[in-house]
Order: C-alpha cells, then sequence, then structure tokens
C-alpha cells in the first residue's frame, strides 16, 4: 500500500484550509484591534505562531487576506434573484440587497471592518471581479428596463454601479454607528435611490 507524503490529498487540503481560516481568523482579529495600517504580516504570523515564511506559503501579501475576508463576507455561493416578474425589478432588487446585508451582518466584527476600510472595496476583489449579488442586479436591471418598468435613457451599468454605492453608503453608516438596525437603512437609501431609475407612469 502506498503512502501519501504529508501535505498531499484530502488530509493536507483540510490541513492547509484550516491553516489559512485561522491565519484570516487571526489577521481579522488584530485589524478590528489595531486597524489595518497598524497590522503586518509579522504581526498576523507571530499572534497565529507560525513563521513569515510559512504565512507566505498560504497568502502572498497582507491584501490578499483583506481580499479573503471580503470574499468570506460577501459569499461564495450563488445568488439567486427573488421570483417575481421583470416589471418589478425594483421591489426584487430591494428584497436581494436587503437579504444580502442581512446575511453580512451575522458576522458583525467581519461586516464592521471590511465597510470602515478606508479604501473602496472593489479594489480588494481582483480587477474585473464584482460581488455576485451585482451580477443579478444587472440581469434584473436589464430585465426590468425592457418590461418598461425602468427608465431606458440611462444605461443598465450605470443604473446598478448606483445601486452599488448606495448599498455600499448604506452598510458603512451602519458599520460606522451612524445606523442602528441595517436592513431598514439599506431599505430607506435603496428607496431614495430608485426615485431617480424608476419610469415614469
Amino acid at each position: 500500500m502506498a503512502v501519501r507524503p504529508p501535505g498531499f490529498g484530502p488530509v493536507g487540503a483540510d490541513l492547509r484550509e484550516r491553516a489559512r481560516d485561522q491565519l484570516l481568523d487571526t489577521a481579522l482579529r488584530l485589524f478590528v484591534e489595531r486597524g489595518y495600517v497598524g497590522v503586518r504580516v509579522e504581526d498576523i504570523a507571530k499572534a497565529a505562531g507560525i513563521s513569515r515564511a510559512t504565512f507566505y506559503k498560504h497568502f502572498s501579501e497582507r491584501e490578499e487576506i483583506l481580499a479573503e475576508l471580503f470574499a468570506r463576507l460577501l459569499g461564495r455561493e450563488p445568488v439567486a434573484a427573488p421570483p417575481g416578474p421583470a416589471a418589478e425589478a425594483l421591489p426584487r432588487i430591494r428584497e436581494l440587497l436587503i437579504g444580502a446585508a442581512a446575511r453580512m451582518v451575522t458576522n458583525e466584527q467581519l461586516a464592521r471592518f471590511v465597510y470602515t476600510l478606508p479604501i473602496r472595496h472593489a479594489a480588494l476583489l481582483g480587477q474585473g471581479a464584482r460581488p455576485p449579488v451585482l451580477e443579478v442586479v444587472d440581469r434584473m436591471i436589464e430585465e426590468g428596463a425592457a418590461a418598461g418598468a425602468l427608465r431606458t435613457d440611462i444605461p443598465a451599468a450605470l443604473i446598478t454601479a448606483h445601486i452599488a454605492r448606495t448599498f455600499e453608503a448604506a452598510m458603512r453608516d451602519w458599520a460606522e454607528g451612524r445606523a442602528a438596525d441595517v436592513a431598514p437603512h439599506v431599505a430607506l437609501l435603496l428607496d431614495l435611490a430608485f426615485e431617480g431609475v424608476e419610469a415614469a407612469p
């Protein structure tokens, strides 16, 4: 019977995944305590009980940790549009984004950290990458415009960007303590944003 060398196969992959998770948890704790700028790779490695060289076996840089934390917050599961007709795109988008915010705040420490970062979150996702929920919003906007529910003189991508900035502003307000409850605040800001993109009756 062949013996697998350490670090290979399902057991090795599981150990690597657990080590990455431990580094992410440690980094998040340090970022929350000291701020992102105040934490170096050496600090994360030391607090996790590993060497700097071992850290670099899992992450190439500190920014990669940020990207992974953001991906963890957004979730990796596919996002489905709420059911309903295309003509009801805006109420369905509202439902979708309130649900996304509610899921994010179940990990309150991570959500507050990410949405109080002094950098734009898009920078964490890598070139061309977007939160999965925005891909769904894009499709719903296009379908809503085709159904006559949304203005057609504004490009769908611009409407999605407007909605994305509104969602981010609502999340940041909550993270920085300007809104006590995230769901009604997201709903309020979305309602204000929707006024300008809804088709005239």
